[in-house]
């Protein structure tokens, strides 16, 4: 448990996972028509998985951010990192050798939506971890499963497999994707430490006597 007053309100609480649940579809297919049906497989994928990871952990506990913010900083950083590898190299336009990716999804847009926004939002989580009140530890929390989950090891896969599709060594983002990945599993094995941790207090708390 994050320390501070916690706001305990259970209907709050209940519909979180509502939101989080109408959000992630919005994206999903507000994301399809600009940035692609391929690209949204990629981040839409790596969403709906970090909601049921969510929903099993720090939606039910918080997550301790004494535990994961070094690492996951750290995470954000080499993300920026491997974007930018992507933005100088014209992520979209290798991209769409491979799928067929709308007009829309170009440098301005990937630097705006993907580098900007989604980092940003990451930073935002970072805060929110220490937020006193339970519901926006609870936002923040599936921020940071979604963020290590997708930029951090579904994007690994997808661009080792990138270079096999095109028939060439090189595919953009491939020589920094590395640097993100080794964050993201470090920031995992955190997260799921800290959940551990959180599960025991639980339990312990629920032994003690009244």
């Amino acid at each position: 448990m994050t320390g501070g007053t916690v706001n305990r309100n259970p209907i709050g609480r209940a519909i979180v996972p509502v939101v989080v649940g109408l959000i992630i579809a919005v994206v999903i297919v507000l994301g399809s028509r600009r940035l692609g049906v391929a690209t949204m497989v990629i981040i839409g994928g790596s969403a709906v998985i970090a909601y049921f990871v969510w929903l099993a952990t720090a939606w039910r506990r918080p997550v301790d951010p004494s535990r994961i913010l070094s690492p996951y900083l750290v995470l954000i950083a080499m993300e920026l990192i491997h974007m930018g590898e992507e933005q100088m190299s014209d992520f979209p336009g290798s991209l769409r050798q491979v799928f067929d990716i709308p007009p829309t999804f170009d440098l301005p847009t990937h630097a705006l939506a993907l580098m900007g926004g989604v980092n940003a939002l990451a930073i935002l989580a970072a805060v929110g971890l220490r937020s006193r009140h339970r519901i926006a530890q609870q936002f923040s929390g599936y921020m940071v499963w979604f963020y290590v989950i997708g930029p951090g090891m579904v994007n690994a896969v997808a661009h080792v497999t990138f270079p096999f599709l095109v028939g060439r060594l090189y595919f953009s983002g491939l020589v920094t994707v590395i640097l993100p990945t080794i964050a993201g599993v470090v920031t995992l094995v955190r997260l799921i430490q800290a959940d551990i941790a959180a599960r025991q207090n639980e339990t312990k708390f629920r032994g003690q006597p009244t």
